[in-house]
């Protein structure tokens, strides 16, 4: 799942907006909105000086990026740092002049603890506090905008190959002095025993614990009708769709796409009149083109969830381009005034039910994954993390092999995906 968050000149709101399917198209949005809150240029372009209007953190799925809105394109200095219990990245844009930026960014949950601005006739550094246990990988890139303006852009992400050393290597010189004063700190305590992994630190990869789950009951009776098709179609989901059958799932909506004789696809949508907020959907893929696999797509959804928050949710999702501009100045302001408030309602909403209904969420996925019984009870505590009005949605990566996704954007989803052939 990407998490984003912009901030417009002359105004001290982040932006974001991120949904697992929409990772693509929301970014483009925000990229949109980038073009819309830089001042066109004037007779300040004529100057020397590049000026640095605004900055924010975002997280695009795993990776974690700063983005710098420039008058003109600019190339840093980037320095990282490491040492005395810290980690750091320095980004110095000598002589540059300064709009309204933010004394300190909050970080993205992930690599980035906090960033913060240092001005100061010299210039502008920008200092990007890195978690010091977590070694890591950047790049910087800028991009040229309409109207002259340009968007620096560093992302980072974790080291795939790293085994505990620390980010950046050694080696390094001492950051360089602050250029506003700021309170001194006290001596590095003692190193501290590696805490354990957090929701963002938990990789897929990692072996289950305990013996695998045994298969649900038998149902009573042979499956018939659109059950015996979902058996036919999903053979290797057989024992979650006995499960589902055991727990009193009904077939309450069936759908056949694109034309037959070229790929004939269905969608099954499933019930339970015990859980009104749930919904089991599933779709089957067959492969478009020789050597390639049948996908069977298993979610169990809360998109069913009623309520104020909710309809308007959807209501909102429905604007287009157009109808935002009547109501709001650009696209941050209707992510941030309009969408952000409602997706964090529907988080705090879902972990209730999520809460209400732990049995299911354990024993779908206790099915579905067998061979990680554990992953049941990793999911609950991903969904009961607190929510927090700046990244009101994030997606994990749970499992590979099922490719298992736990998306808690807009209404929180776990989809299972089994390939045939």
């Amino acid at each position: 799942m990407m998490v984003g968050i912009m901030r417009k000149a002359g105004r001290s709101s982040t932006r974001g907006g991120r949904g697992f399917g929409q990772g693509v198209a929301v970014w483009l949005l925000l990229l949109g909105g980038m073009w819309l809150i830089g001042a066109p240029a004037g007779a300040e372009a004529l100057s020397q000086k590049v000026e640095v209007r605004n900055l924010g953190i975002s997280r695009l799925g795993e990776r974690s990026m700063l983005t710098v809105l420039l008058d003109r394109p600019a190339r840093p200095q980037v320095a990282p740092y490491a040492g005395a219990g810290r980690s750091q990245l320095i980004v110095d844009f000598p002589g540059a002049r300064a709009g309204r930026l933010p004394e300190r960014l909050e970080g993205d949950e992930v690599l980035v603890k906090h960033v913060r601005t240092e001005v100061s006739e010299a210039g502008i550094k920008i200092i990007v506090e890195m978690v010091p246990e977590k070694p890591y990988i950047w790049k910087r890139e800028v991009q040229s905008l309409s109207g002259g303006r340009a968007m620096f852009r560093l992302t980072m992400w974790a080291d795939p190959n790293a085994t505990g050393r620390p980010s950046p290597p050694a080696a390094l010189p001492p950051p360089p002095q602050p250029l506003a004063p700021r309170v001194p700190e006290t001596a590095p305590s003692p190193p501290k025993p590696t805490p354990a992994p957090g929701p963002g630190d938990w990789k897929a990869e990692e072996p289950p614990s305990g013996p695998p789950i045994p298969p649900a009951p038998a149902p009573a009776t042979p499956a018939s009708g659109e059950y015996a098709e979902l058996y036919r179609l999903l053979p290797q989901a057989q024992r979650l769709l006995d499960y589902l059958r055991v727990e009193g799932w009904s077939v309450a909506q069936t759908q056949r796409h694109d034309r037959p004789g070229v790929r004939f696809s269905q969608s099954f949508q499933l019930t339970n009149p015990r859980f009104p907020e749930l919904t089991v959907r599933i779709a089957h893929v067959p492969p478009n083109a020789p050597g390639a696999p049948t996908i069977n797509i298993v979610d169990l959804s809360m998109d069913r969830l009623t309520g104020k928050a909710a309809d308007e949710y959807r209501s909102l999702r429905k604007w287009d381009f157009g109808k935002i501009k009547t109501k709001f100045e650009d696209i941050g302001d209707f992510f941030d005034d309009a969408l952000k408030p409602l997706r964090v309602e529907l988080r705090q909403q879902c972990q209730s039910i999520a809460r209400r209904h732990a049995a299911v969420i354990k024993g779908f996925l206790g099915q579905a994954v067998p061979g990680k019984p554990q992953l049941g009870d990793k999911v609950l505590t991903l969904i009961g993390q607190k929510v927090s009005p700046r990244f009101e949605g994030v997606q994990y990566t749970l499992s590979e092999n099922p490719l298992v996704i736990l998306n808690l954007v807009d209404f929180l989803y776990i989809r299972v995906y089994f390939l045939e052939g």
